[in-house]
């Protein structure tokens, strides 16, 4: 395709080319005027087209576009004024504009140059907008030469054409920016280019024809205006030539050699149309499917263990590349593998956390059995010897008072055990929990005629501790006075600091011997009180 492309870039140059020393030698020269012009500024407008298809940048695409549209603006200046004005004096404004695209196209390039290699977002500094306050006011002084002649000098009598002028220092000016700005903006590019080439040269070569041509064409060498006559069609040629060589050699970065490219890369990539038909494929593409490359849109497909497919969309068509994942896989094997181990590690973890906690909960549980052993033992020993004496009685009286004490002691012994337990856990109960342990007692005794009776305050906290010291006196009392036993009384009161229980037995037995067990003791009419005193919060004084 580029090689067509080029044959008839060629050919039409042939005919352009051509048509001009017919035209000179009378062979209708307007038509072959016209036909030249035509072909001159189609090859522009298509050079326009081609960069906007190949530059990638914004900015230079941009630029570039507007280098070609003034070239192909100088080209229908030029026709106009041959070919459609008949009087030349009157062409002269069209040809002060012609320094418009001259003047411009030379800044343009040093506006390519400076936005190479920048983001999209990019913006000139604001102080290379005096380059253009400058040429702009170069152009002013061109158009308003008629006023005052300091570009082009014209004789005090005879028309005024660009055939009978002199120069003037606006010229020289003028000549001298231009040059300034081509080497300038060629300098620019050959820093900015990261690609290092022989081919670079090329650019500047055009670059100095350019000038040497406009110095040979305006000191008037004969043999100049033989060969190259027409001075827009050649500077305009030669100022594309030095933008294209600048693409061809690498400064101008473009959109083209996917051919080199795809033969150089060495990872796998095809680009295919919109019908997966392929156009570029590289040595390392696998061998696709058309029914895997669709699938690929949607999800990474797999040819093989290894490798991975992913597709993305391109204008007009798609991108497919391959990825190895030897190391991925290897690396999740790895993982899955270690995986495993850690699992097979955490169940042996687990079941050694199973086996501590059961070996935790049994030492916990034989700690309280010990406390509750430790405890109970008095009780859990006249549990025996009161058994012992039931056996042995035989009067019916006897083993009912021995059946009430068997019932009040393991009594004693279930509740003491909760008591225990419940100070395991916290280190304090309500006086609900103490008064149920009473209750329990005394129905018991109730069995065997004694009075009991309970006046304690519920709603009051009471520390474990001192519960189980209240149920232990309680006890200790009950067991004591249990013979002649005729009733039992258990009062509490609450004070600013204090919680006050007293127990009242009324019994013919002597419980004075227990005295020490309470805060206080004391005994009227066969009644004996202990009075058991408990800080809040706290425990027995």
């Amino acid at each position: 395709m580029e090689a067509v492309k080029s044959r008839i870039v060629i050919l039409l140059l042939a005919i352009a080319i051509l048509a001009r020393p017919l035209g000179i030698g009378g062979f209708f020269p307007s038509v072959m005027g016209l036909i030249r012009s035509s072909i001159y500024i189609f090859l522009m407008i298509t050079w326009g087209f081609s960069v906007r298809t190949r530059v990638i940048q914004v900015h230079v695409r941009k630029y570039l576009t507007a280098v070609s549209a003034l070239a192909v603006l100088w080209m229908l200046l030029r026709t106009m004024k041959f070919f459609f004005i008949p009087i030349q004096s009157m062409a002269r404004p069209i040809w002060y504009l012609y320094y418009l695209p001259m003047l411009f196209i030379p800044l343009l390039a040093v506006y390519v140059a400076l936005s190479l290699g920048q983001s999209e977002n990019y913006r000139l500094p604001k102080k290379v907008w005096t380059l253009f306050l400058f040429t702009a006011l170069l152009l002013i002084l061109v158009l308003t030469n008629d006023f005052h002649q300091m570009v082009f000098t014209f004789p005090a009598k005879g028309p005024w054409t660009d055939y009978n002028n002199g120069y003037a220092i606006g010229y020289i000016l003028i000549l001298v920016w231009e040059c300034v700005l081509g080497v300038a903006a060629f300098l620019i590019m050959a820093k900015r280019c990261r690609i290092r080439s022989r081919l670079r040269v090329v650019p500047l070569t055009f670059i100095g024809l350019a000038i040497g041509y406009s110095i040979l064409y305006y000191t008037g060498a004969g043999w100049v205006r033989v060969i190259a006559g027409d001075f827009t069609v050649v500077q305009c040629g030669l100022f594309m030539l030095s933008f294209e060589s600048c693409i061809r050699c690498g400064l101008i970065q473009t959109n083209t050699g996917y051919d080199e490219l795809f033969e150089a890369c060495t990872f796998g990539v095809q680009i295919t149309d919109a019908d997966y038909r392929i156009h570029f494929t590289s040595r390392q593409a696998p061998q696709l499917s058309p029914e895997m490359m669709r699938k690929a849109e949607e999800i990474p497909c797999f040819p093989d263990k290894n490798t991975q497919v992913k597709s993305a969309p391109i204008p007009g068509g798609h991108v497919l590349w391959k990825e190895d994942i030897r190391e991925l896989v290897a690396a999740i094997e790895d993982l899955e593998d270690a995986g495993n181990e850690l699992s097979e590690r955490n169940r042996i973890a687990r079941e050694n956390y199973k086996t501590e906690q059961r070996i935790l909960s049994l030492r916990e549980k034989n700690r309280l059995m010990d406390l509750f052993q430790q405890e109970t033992a008095s009780q859990i020993e006249l549990l025996n010897q009161l058994r012992l004496q039931y056996e042995n009685e035989n009067d019916q009286t006897r083993r009912r008072l021995i059946m009430a004490k068997l019932a009040m002691v393991g009594t004693y012994i279930k509740r003491c055990g909760n008591l225990l337990f419940i100070k395991e856990s916290s280190d304090t109960t309500d006086m609900a929990e103490l008064g149920r342990c009473m209750k329990e007692s005394f129905s018991c005794l109730e069995l065997v005629g004694v009075t009991c009776g309970m006046d304690l305050p519920e709603d009051e906290t009471l520390n474990s501790r001192d519960a189980i010291c209240t149920y232990r006196i309680f006890e200790t009392v009950l067991e004591t006075a249990m013979e002649h036993l005729q009733s039992v009384w258990l009062k509490g009161r609450r004070t600013e600091t204090h919680l006050l229980l007293r127990l009242e037995v009324c019994t013919r037995a002597d419980l004075s011997k227990l005295s020490d067990i309470a805060d206080d003791y004391s005994c009227e009419e066969n009644v004996s009180s202990f009075t058991m005193r408990f800080e809040k919060g706290g425990g027995c004084e």
